[in-house]
């Protein structure tokens, strides 16, 4: 006989497991929880800033990178439309395991959505870092640059260095800024496809480090080595003091100069210490090598470059380099924390495909 109280109790505990599955699908993964949380916490304490000191967020107008002749929008808008052609292309290429459209939809939905955190983030720490001369008009600049004096042959050592590549890469002044935009936009597209093992982990790992830098800038500023010294970068030395001028007019108009002209510099803001072109680009460079990524070499090589260049171009004093670096190390950690839930899965995923390929 069968025992109809027993089969009642199990397809009441197999649809309260399948409830419990689709409520599980429904929440976001803990690790993109974490981070829209963070993210959320970080737009709050920008908010607590400008309501303390009275400035104003300003939206900005269109206008371009410093120190690099493109739109400050080009690097994220490239990465989204490049990832969209790929993605397509890859998904009509794979011929086994190929992702039903429901996954394929999940994956897009993930990546637009982190790369919309991301300029939500660049939108909130450009503000911030307008604000610095108002929330902490001290400057640290002769102290650091006491440093690079005691430190001088290093420098001299960076700058045979880096005339020395002057002599054969092609438009070398542009490489600061260009090198740190190529290589967002290729982790970005090159970590989203494959077993996307590390993808979450380098987009989150860049959110944070871009969510702690402007806030690290308010405790010890400085706009940069070149109010002492130019270097022999033409492009930068002319941004560097355009920028010099914008803060001068921070300094002295306060909120309302922000509110009524902030928008047209948008991306003209100054800040020294801490180095995060250095610090972000770790982050990228960490994230491609542990993943074996044929970019991983070019990161490398563009992570010296920006070392080598932040200094000899005089974007930033020597001690900046190193808390730049000691952000990024936290960052990574935290951010290898938050994402172990996913690894593992992953991880799992990948050992029972190779155990239906051999089975």
């Amino acid at each position: 006989m069968v025992d109809w109280q027993k089969a009642e109790g199990g397809r009441s505990l197999a649809a309260s497991v399948e409830l419990d599955k689709a409520f599980s699908r429904r929440l976001p993964p803990p690790d993109m929880l974490a981070v829209t949380l963070t993210v959320i916490g970080f737009f709050a304490i920008a908010l607590v800033i400008a309501r303390i000191w009275g400035i104003d967020f300003t939206f900005p107008r269109p206008g371009k990178i410093p120190g690099l002749d493109a739109n400050y929008w080009a690097p994220p808008g490239i990465a989204a439309i490049a990832y969209l052609v790929i993605q397509l292309a890859g998904r009509q290429l794979i011929r086994r395991n190929r992702p039903s459209w429901a996954a394929f939809g999940r994956r897009l939905f993930d990546d637009y959505y982190l790369l919309a955190l991301f300029i939500f983030v660049i939108y909130v720490h450009f503000n911030i870092k307008m604000w610095i001369p108002v929330v902490n008009p001290a400057l640290y600049d002769a102290q650091y640059f006491a440093v690079d004096q005691a430190l001088r042959p290093l420098i001299d050592l960076f700058a045979w260095i880096r005339a020395w590549g002057a002599r054969i890469i092609p438009a070398v002044d542009i490489w600061y800024q260009a090198a740190f935009f190529a290589v967002f936009v290729l982790s970005f597209l090159t970590h989203s496809i494959g077993n996307r093992r590390w993808h979450y982990h380098n987009m989150i790992g860049l959110l944070l480090i871009e969510m702690v830098g402007p806030l690290s800038y308010l405790f010890a500023p400085a706009v940069g080595p070149f109010i002492f010294e130019q270097g022999p970068n033409r492009m930068a030395t002319t941004a560097e003091l355009t920028m010099y001028e914008v803060y001068k007019q921070v300094l002295a108009g306060g909120g309302a100069w922000v509110s009524e002209n902030g928008g047209h510099y948008f991306a003209q803001p100054l800040a020294a210490m801490p180095s995060l072109h250095v610090g972000a680009t770790f982050v990228i460079v960490y994230y491609s090598v542990v993943a074996r990524q044929w970019v991983s070499p070019l990161a490398v090589l563009a992570f010296i470059w920006i070392v080598i260049e932040s200094v000899v171009a005089r974007w930033h004093y020597l001690v900046d380099l190193p808390v730049g670096l000691l952000l990024a190390v936290i960052v990574i950690l935290v951010t290898n924390r938050l994402c172990r839930t996913r690894q593992a899965e992953i991880d799992r995923a990948g050992g029972l495909a190779l155990a239906g390929r051999h089975g």
